[in-house]
């Protein structure tokens, strides 16, 4: 049974949560823009925090291997308080405008039990490919390719053999 890798399990077009919750995915792939929304909910199970706070937590979590874009954290930030994953409020700042403080819900930390799960099976099926990769590769190492003549070339065609 296939999964699809952008996604926590069981989400998908039209798909519902355990608790009757909508999918809580539009889109995947496996580019690193797929991963800010379980590092924005890993971020605020350390606690609530606004965006900059955010996002500074995900690079040293992640020793700067995700930087999350500012725009795209509020969009998936907004669209988890939509959800009801996230609740935010408006705080003074110590010094300068208002900002805006998010926190998980109880629903928030389900979702990211959900995401546990789903990264734990897309690195079990990555570690599989990894493991095919570099066995087909060790593989090729020892046995030299035969080159194939490509069809229409001067090795296969009879009109240029003549």
């Amino acid at each position: 049974m296939g999964h699809g890798f952008g996604q926590p399990n069981g989400c998908g077009a039209g798909a519902m949560h355990g608790s009757g919750r909508p999918c809580c995915r539009r889109n995947g792939g496996g580019d690193r823009g797929a991963l800010v929304e379980p590092a924005a909910l890993a971020a605020l199970l350390n606690g609530g925090a606004h965006g900059y706070d955010l996002r500074r937590a995900i690079s040293e979590f992640t020793d700067g291997d995700l930087e999350v874009d500012p725009g795209g954290l509020y969009r998936v930030l907004r669209r988890l308080e939509d959800e009801g994953f996230v609740a935010s409020a408006w705080t003074e700042g110590d010094s300068g405008p208002q900002r805006r403080d998010y926190e998980l819900t109880a629903e928030g930390r389900e979702l990211a039990q959900d995401w546990v799960a789903h990264l734990r099976e897309r690195q079990r099926v990555t570690g599989m490919l990894v493991d095919v990769l570099s066995s087909a590769l060790q593989r090729g190492k020892s046995q030299p390719q035969e080159e194939k003549p490509v069809p229409g070339s001067e090795a296969t065609d009879p009109e240029v053999a003549r």
